[in-house]
């Protein structure tokens, strides 16, 4: 079983800080979860090795083309993610998506899904209790 975590993303005012990540990946490790960090960029591949060193059980996977990603997204037991595209593909793969929002307002760019849940927002990014929080709300539907 794993989770997806998206948190990577063109624009750097999306990111939601790495302690966050790491605490998250920590939560979802002691809850057998596996934490796969997909990447697209260099920098974004150093930063999914950096956080897969800091948790428990994490996988980098190797750089994956469009229909890869979605075939690992629609095998995912839930996905996390920043406001990217991926993170609304997974939605509309109908996995439970918890949407994390820093730098913009998901009322606007949100996931509209009953599948998801929008978190945070301009200069109020979600804190990793809250996350949490909706996952599990999110995986208990």
């Amino acid at each position: 079983d794993y989770t997806v975590l998206l948190h990577a993303t063109s624009d750097r005012q999306k990111l939601w800080p790495e302690a966050q990540w790491v605490e998250l990946g920590a939560r979802l490790n002691q809850s057998a979860l596996t934490c796969v960090l997909p990447w697209g960029s260099t920098d974004e591949r150093a930063r999914s090795e950096l956080f897969a060193q800091r948790m428990q059980h994490a996988v980098v996977p190797p750089q994956l083309g469009l229909n890869d990603a979605a075939s690992l997204l629609a095998g995912a037991k839930a996905v996390i993610g920043v406001d990217t595209g991926l993170t609304h593909l997974a939605a509309a793969l109908n996995v439970p998506v918890v949407g994390i929002y820093c730098a913009s307002r998901p009322e606007k760019t949100g996931i509209h899904s009953e599948s998801a849940l929008n978190l945070g927002g301009i200069n109020q990014p979600p804190t990793v209790v809250s996350v949490s929080a909706a996952l599990e709300r999110m995986m208990a539907e």
